[in-house]
């Protein structure tokens, strides 16, 4: 086991820093939501109503939790909706909904330039460059736009959204001869390949999502952009993932946990040795959520 595993039972130092969380950023697919993006059940699939127990017990403790998701508007609308939360950040960083029941919300596009009065949304202006389908056409059976639960990429606003399996640094160099300023996103392992899809994928290839974004944007700028316009101190704030993409939250947030399937992505060893006050939660994807977010209320219970 990592030295950085979270403890069951934090020293003085640790319990307080946990028990002055107030807003927790959380990845949802592979990190708080059991396979098959469920809410009732726990890491091997079985029925379970422990995910929906920590969160009612994070909301009596007054405790927030933004989803920070490359998923977007509509999908997290119902599952803000769902769930009973009020806020969320969606594509990459791209779109952040500070206050979910007014409706206050705005597009954050980082480095890429970006005029609202231009007329497209961000989305639109990267599918305009004609990268998109270069992209596509590039790796017949090897990429493909990601359907986003059926409802199809275009729905995006920000981002482009896309799966399969191909080299990271092949499509960065596309992206660098870009006219607009853009960058790749990995969004993990995917859990299963919705239909339908072009994939053919080599055998024992479980594919990746992945995020064509604005130059700059991820989501640990996204988290500071929505701390910023909700005057959210750092110390109040906690993020919780699974993937590279998550990995950028650790430096915008007070602490940052890993759930134990992220320890295999590639990229995980660097940032753990770079991040000596990151942790690991013990348990895979939900089951290491949960357990994470008692360790939370715990430390909370225990400094009232």
């Amino acid at each position: 086991m990592p030295n950085s595993f979270l403890p069951l039972s934090p020293d003085d130092a640790l319990r307080e820093q946990l028990a002055g969380v107030r807003y927790v950023f959380t990845d949802l697919d592979g990190t708080m939501l059991a396979p098959g993006s469920c809410a009732l059940a726990d890491a091997s699939g079985a029925p379970s109503l422990d995910l929906v127990a920590a969160l009612v017990e994070l909301k009596r403790s007054g405790i927030e939790v933004i989803p920070c998701s490359g998923r977007n508007r509509s999908m997290l609308h119902e599952d803000v909706r769902i769930l009973g939360l009020n806020a969320f950040i969606g594509e990459m960083g791209g779109l952040i909904m500070v206050d979910h029941a007014s409706s206050r919300w705005e597009y954050f596009t980082a480095d890429m330039d970006y005029v609202p009065a231009c007329g497209l949304t961000p989305h639109e202006v990267i599918e305009s460059t004609g990268i998109c389908d270069e992209f596509a056409n590039r790796w017949p059976g090897l990429l493909e736009y990601h359907n986003d639960m059926s409802t199809g990429y275009r729905h995006r606003e920000v981002t482009v959204g896309m799966r399969g399996e191909i080299p990271d640094e092949q499509a960065r160099d596309l992206l660098d001869a870009c006219s607009t300023a853009l960058d790749w996103a990995d969004n993990g392992y995917l859990n299963y390949i919705s239909e339908p899809t072009t994939l053919k994928l080599p055998a024992g290839t479980k594919g990746r999502a992945f995020n064509i974004v604005p130059k700059g944007l991820n989501k640990g700028r996204g988290i500071a952009r929505f701390c910023e316009l909700r005057s959210i101190p750092i110390e109040q704030t906690l993020a919780i993932g699974d993937a590279a993409s998550d990995f950028l939250m650790a430096d915008h947030v007070g602490t940052f946990i890993l759930v134990e399937n992220g320890l295999r992505c590639a990229t995980a060893p660097a940032f753990l040795a770079a991040h000596p006050d990151a942790y690991v939660a013990h348990g895979r994807i939900t089951d290491g959520w949960v357990c994470a977010m008692r360790t939370v209320l715990a430390a909370r219970e225990r400094s009232a």
